[in-house]
């Protein structure tokens, strides 16, 4: 990754300062900057640098009692708010490794390999950030996410100045939620990006994942990165 060092949560301090989150968003939520593999920029110019954006975190009933994430307003601005408890931080690490997540690192292995191009396996070849930062509400019967319009500013804030740090040829959304919040936040702001892909599939846990022969999520990913990533 050369000079960068957009592991460390400092690369990613002054995003959103003295906006909604006075102190900057990755201030304050240090725990929820991108993971970006070792191979995220490769030397031999094999793929383009691709960005992959989930959802958000899911807290539950459990969280409740340690973790003002119910509350929009203390979740961004209260200095006195309950943020991510310490048994909480390992699980919204962006370097995810749990089943949901495998289903696309399986297919980047897949296609990398079928394209002849050494590689590590999982994460180690692209980016991954979750789009809200927020965790949604797990009551045990639904926990999809349902974005006030402080979640919307500050998630879209956050993720265009990721954008200008890291530099992707392609970002992919595996959430239409996530894709759809994001270009309406771009309209809104009158911002274009020239030269950067932006594609979506469907959330990898959802029923549209494999339906219809997978081509709103497994098989439009696959084909994505054949298109797209692949410059061999």
């Amino acid at each position: 990754m050369g000079e960068y060092n957009s592991n460390q949560p400092e690369f990613y301090y002054g995003i959103g300062k003295d906006g909604i989150v006075k102190e900057g968003i990755f201030e304050r939520f240090p725990e929820l900057i991108p993971a970006i593999g070792d191979h995220y920029w490769r030397e031999d110019s094999a793929h383009k640098n691709m960005l992959l954006v989930g959802e958000s975190n899911y807290f539950n009933d459990n969280d409740v009692p340690h973790s003002d994430f119910k509350n929009a307003e203390a979740w961004y601005k209260s200095t006195e708010a309950k943020l991510i408890p310490e048994y909480r931080r390992k699980d919204v690490s962006n370097w995810i490794g749990y089943e949901t997540f495998n289903k696309v690192f399986n297919i980047m292995d897949k296609v990398l390999s079928s394209s002849v191009i050494e590689h590590e396996t999982g994460l180690q070849e692209a980016a991954f950030y979750n789009y809200f930062l927020r965790p949604a509400y797990n009551n045990g019967n639904s926990k999809g996410f349902i974005p006030q319009s402080i979640d919307r500013e500050i998630s879209g804030t956050a993720l265009v100045d990721i954008i200008r740090k890291i530099c992707p040829s392609l970002i992919i959304f595996l959430s239409k939620k996530a894709y759809t919040e994001f270009s309406q936040f771009l309209r809104r702001n009158n911002l274009v990006y020239e030269g950067i892909i932006i594609e979506h599939v469907s959330h990898p846990a959802s029923i549209w994942w494999n339906r219809d022969g997978g081509i709103h999520g497994k098989v439009k990913f696959e084909d994505l990165l054949r298109k797209y990533w692949i410059n061999k």
